[in-house]
């Protein structure tokens, strides 16, 4: 039976996070969109509800593929799985394969994507994810127990730093005792030949400071199995929660707080999860099909598994 699930998440920054928005030669700014607050409207940063949805769908793909198995796919199939793939024809409404798809892989069904010549809706609505400041007073709902209120009386401006990065010309570079220059290996006897030295550019990033706090909200309109396949995506997103880009820079670690239906539901602190009863028990049901999958399909019937992802 399909109910609405209200899910709310508060992210709090463990590292600066990276969103662009806009680029500037060699300064990158944070993602922002106006609001209004009280008789002014206003910039401000707003974190893409689609990016969160995009990471969580990778995580979830790796999820299904592990559990059936470390199964390789081929190339349609893959991008079905990680961007939501694409169609191929002319479009039609085939209800009876669109209720079967759902029915076998709920993470498609909450995610959506291209099959064949169809497209299934995802079954996520979202916000974008707002910092908690003092220009999102009307947005950020109150009495939410992660939430810290004080932060309310910051602008968001604040929050906000600048770093500098170099990067070294692309075109050479140096490895040892030897060098790489466009993508041509020169031992050293061909040294001589490129004494160029290598330029470098310095390039300015804005981010988000450390401790600030994100609130995000989704309902969800779909069943416990669809409910334990998210679970299962946030529960690979978790083992490297990262949001934004420049990770390997050390952007975007993040501690998280999610409830539903205002109970709790997970967390997220210092890179371990914790699942609530019922975040454990969704998540339960949906291994539990995911094993009938790899029964029913991998075992007895390959090609029928390979003719649903492909429509």
């Amino acid at each position: 039976m399909e109910k609405t699930y209200k899910v709310e998440s508060v992210y709090t920054l463990k590292a600066p996070l990276s969103h662009i928005g806009e680029s500037e030669s060699t300064e990158t700014f944070l993602n922002t969109i106006s609001i209004r607050n009280g008789n002014k409207v206003e910039e401000v940063f707003a974190y893409s509800g689609n990016a969160i949805r995009g990471a969580w769908r990778d995580a979830g793909a790796i999820y299904l593929l592990e559990r059936l198995g470390d199964i390789r796919v081929p190339k349609k199939t893959f991008h079905l799985l990680f961007t939501g793939g694409s169609i191929s024809g002319n479009q039609v409404v085939d209800i009876e394969q669109a209720k079967q798809l759902r029915d076998v892989f709920p993470f498609i069904s909450i995610f959506g994507g291209g099959v064949g010549n169809q497209i299934l809706s995802g079954k996520i609505n979202q916000t974008f994810a707002y910092p908690v400041c003092l220009e999102t007073k009307n947005i950020i709902p109150g009495n939410r127990e992660a939430i810290d209120y004080t932060a309310q009386e910051i602008s968001w401006r604040q929050l906000t730093g600048e770093t500098n990065f170099t990067r070294t010309d692309d075109e050479k570079d140096r490895l040892g005792d030897k060098y790489i220059y466009k993508d041509a290996l020169l031992l050293e006897s061909d040294k001589k030949a490129k004494k160029e030295q290598a330029t470098q550019m310095r390039y300015t990033t804005e981010y988000l400071i450390p401790g600030t706090q994100l609130w995000h909200q989704l309902e969800l309109t779909g069943t416990e199995l669809e409910l334990g396949a998210l679970v299962a995506s946030i529960y690979t997103w978790a083992e490297s929660p990262h949001l934004g880009g420049m990770a390997a820079k050390g952007f975007g670690l993040v501690d998280l707080d999610m409830t539903i239906d205002g109970e709790p539901f997970l967390q997220i602190a210092s890179q371990q999860l914790h699942l609530e009863d019922k975040a454990e028990q969704s998540k339960n049901i949906y291994d539990q099909h995911l094993k009938n999958i790899y029964d029913q399909y991998l075992i007895e019937n390959k090609e029928e598994f390979a003719k649903l992802l492909e429509g």
